[in-house]
């Protein structure tokens, strides 16, 4: 309407222009008039344009909207993996380290008729949606999607429909592929939003009913470590720039095809991830610089529930213990410092010291009644380079200070735990990661040179563990994954987005 009047005034004063007494101001005016014309007409196509997009995107995706029911995220038949904060108020689920995974059961009964709709959020984020059908006839399927390098003003979830290619009982999977802070825990998370996922929930059309989780994976895995864990430039490749694979390697992060991606499927595992690019033991990498990073290391921010969220501690006492702890982390200690690399006695103590915590303030036999589950076995594992890496990309640094912290610690055997840790040692001399067709993006291993590794530790792991045999599937009591603890945003001032802090997952 506004840019109608323009025009109207504009054509007036263009009618009376040579008939007026001072024409240069009236045209004046009518220039004026008409500027103002081509702004409101340009931002009034603008919102066309996004109005239909916005049209056919609903069109589509409302396929099936005459018969849909909304699941929210804290659904009771939903299954979790790994550290989620929850809004009992609007029902949705955040996350922020690596391939913590939502699960959902569904059985198709038309699928001409039915799909499954995903509202999710997330900055920075990369998603795997993974569709796999129970009875194994049909082979698994797998999508990644991404959300926006940056957040706008009254942005709307992002909606995913899934269709499904036949009848019957179907597991898909939400896993969060990237690191907590692709650009760090130091300055760049003052100024830039973490990439935190929220699922909001899912749309149930047509012939759709949702299941609910009869069996669980018995095992569960627990991955503690740095860059290679978190699955950082995984699907990248050797020739992109490092300046880029920085800024924008969140955009090729992969955990699921890490090592601990890969051992939790061949172990038939639950599996969680407390990983982020750059974090060391006694120091991270570039220490001196600490603003990339922040002074924080990895031991200290274990504990969170979510890597970015410093009020909100994770509840080991209410949370089934892992059967195995894989640490792998000290690279950055040695690596990345200028020279300037704690001594062995500072090291070692510090390795010692998390050891010790893990024992005991984290997967404490206080913290279940199941006596076979008294306490996990906690197994370091370091190297995994290649051989062309250089002296300050050297991941066999360190392994020499965390092999002898480990012997230290067995030695010691403080509180009869030193049975209970051991130490994997992963060569760098090219006879497990080459450096030639399995490495992505800055220097770091991809699927293929992570699938090496996960080769070389399987047995190694299976023999600690007593595992030689293939994990069943449990038809007992899942344990309580979905339960969590509800808080109010006014008791905890650290929320994110408002978001309330109650706690599930793992």
């Amino acid at each position: 309407k506004k840019a109608q009047t323009s025009i109207r005034t504009y054509r007036h004063l263009r009618t009376h222009a040579l008939k007026a007494e001072y024409p240069l101001r009236v045209r004046f005016l009518a220039q004026r008039s008409l500027h103002t014309m081509k702004w409101l007409l340009g931002l009034s196509s603008l919102f066309v344009g996004f109005t239909l997009h916005r049209f056919n995107q609903s069109v589509f995706l409302t396929r099936f909207a005459l018969t849909s029911r909304f699941i929210p995220a804290t659904e009771n038949a939903l299954r979790f993996e790994g550290r989620w904060l929850a809004n009992e108020d609007d029902g949705s689920a955040v996350a922020d380290w690596p391939c913590s995974t939502i699960h959902v059961r569904v059985k198709v009964n038309d699928p001409s008729q039915s799909g499954l709709r995903i509202h999710w959020r997330g900055v920075r984020v990369r998603i795997l949606v993974r569709i796999e059908k129970e009875d194994g006839s049909i082979p698994s399927s797998e999508t990644i999607l991404a959300g926006p390098a940056f957040d706008f003003p009254l942005a709307q979830p992002d909606i995913h429909l899934i269709s499904f290619p036949s009848e019957g009982a179907f597991h898909v999977s939400i896993r969060k592929l990237n690191n907590a802070v692709p650009l760090g825990m130091g300055l760049a998370n003052s100024i830039f939003d973490p990439s935190i996922v929220k699922v909001y929930g899912f749309d149930q059309e047509g012939g759709i009913e949702l299941l609910p989780f009869e069996q669980v994976p018995e095992r569960i895995l627990d991955f503690i470590g740095a860059s290679d864990t978190a699955g950082y430039c995984v699907d990248g490749t050797r020739d992109m720039s490092d300046v880029y694979s920085e800024l924008a390697g969140w955009e090729y992060d992969n955990c699921d095809s890490t090592v601990g991606g890969d051992l939790a499927k061949r172990f038939q595992a639950q599996v969680s991830f407390q990983a982020s690019a750059g974090m060391g033991v006694t120091q991270n990498a570039a220490a001196a610089e600490q603003w990339q990073l922040g002074p924080l290391p990895l031991p200290a921010l274990i504990n969170r529930t979510l890597m970015t969220n410093s009020k909100e501690r994770w509840p080991y006492e209410t949370r089934p213990l892992p059967d195995l702890v894989v640490v792998s982390l000290g690279g950055n200690d040695f690596n990345h410092q200028g020279g300037h690399v704690p001594t062995d006695a500072k090291f070692s103590s510090a390795y010692k010291d998390l050891l010790l915590d893990l024992f005991l303030n984290k997967y404490s036999s206080n913290h279940t009644e199941d006596p076979s589950k008294e306490r996990p076995k906690i197994v370091s594992v370091c190297g995994q380079g290649s051989p062309d890496e250089g002296n300050d990309q050297n991941r066999c640094r360190a392994c020499p200070h965390i092999e002898e912290a480990v012997n230290d610690f067995q030695a010691e055997n403080p509180f009869g735990l030193g049975s209970f840790v051991d130490y994997i040692f992963v060569p760098c001399d090219g006879s497990v990661v080459t450096g030639e067709d399995d490495i992505g993006c800055n220097g770091h291993k991809n699927r293929l040179g992570q699938k090496r590794v996960a080769d070389f530790v399987e047995p190694q792991l299976r023999e600690i563990m007593g595992w030689t045999t293939e994990a069943i599937e449990t038809n007992e009591e899942i344990p309580d994954t979905n339960e969590y603890v509800i808080d109010t945003a006014e008791d905890n001032p650290d929320t994110v987005d408002g978001i309330p802090t109650p706690v599930f997952g793992d």
